[in-house]
């Protein structure tokens, strides 16, 4: 009897193991699948010399796969991004926003799942709350899926702000240069 109950409680054990396996599997997929459409797998090894860039420098925002002018701030520790018309909604329970990115005279709409929403402190003004999602950041030949927060930056010079999350490892600041480096091209 003893050994009956048993053989029960392990293949109830089994099958509750291969639901949640299944489950996890499921929810893994969708992420594989949107980690794919933002290159993940285009994330540079760690170099054993850092390059040095300048205070501005050219970067590729992929997507839209867009080269912008960038400032870069080592006392940001997040990188910022200009996005216009920002909306949030939900879409399969997650939260997520729509927003416009202005290359030039172009502006790409991009929806994007949001990571975390924080509160920037600026100075002499009030703290601002700012979505963060996950954008693919090309810097010379440094590519990487990093947290970007999102604001509208059309009053500002720089419609992207490079912060120590892109700049840590990588890259050392020279402020008397700028333009050092092209940011790679995709193959198409």
């Amino acid at each position: 009897m003893i050994l009956s109950m048993r053989w029960h409680y392990n293949l109830l054990f089994l099958l509750l193991l291969n639901t949640v396996s299944f489950a996890e599997n499921k929810a893994n997929s969708g992420l594989i699948h949107e980690q794919n459409s933002t290159f993940e797998n285009l994330n540079t090894e760690k170099p054993d010399v850092k390059m040095i860039i300048g205070e501005i420098e050219n970067i590729r925002l992929i997507p839209p796969n867009v080269i912008l002018k960038a400032r870069i701030d080592t006392g940001a520790k997040t990188t910022s991004i200009d996005a216009r018309n920002i909306t949030a909604f939900e879409r399969d329970g997650k939260l997520w926003v729509r927003f416009v990115c202005v290359a030039g005279e172009k502006e790409h709409t991009l929806e994007r799942k949001v990571i975390k929403t924080v509160q920037i402190k600026r100075h002499g003004k009030k703290a601002q709350n700012r979505y963060v999602i996950n954008m693919r950041i090309i810097l010379g030949n440094v590519s990487q899926l990093i947290h970007v927060n999102l604001n509208d930056r059309k009053s500002y010079t720089y419609p992207v702000l490079i912060g120590r999350n892109l700049l840590r490892d990588y890259f050392i600041v020279d402020v008397s240069k700028k333009h050092q480096l092209k940011p790679k091209k995709l193959a198409k």
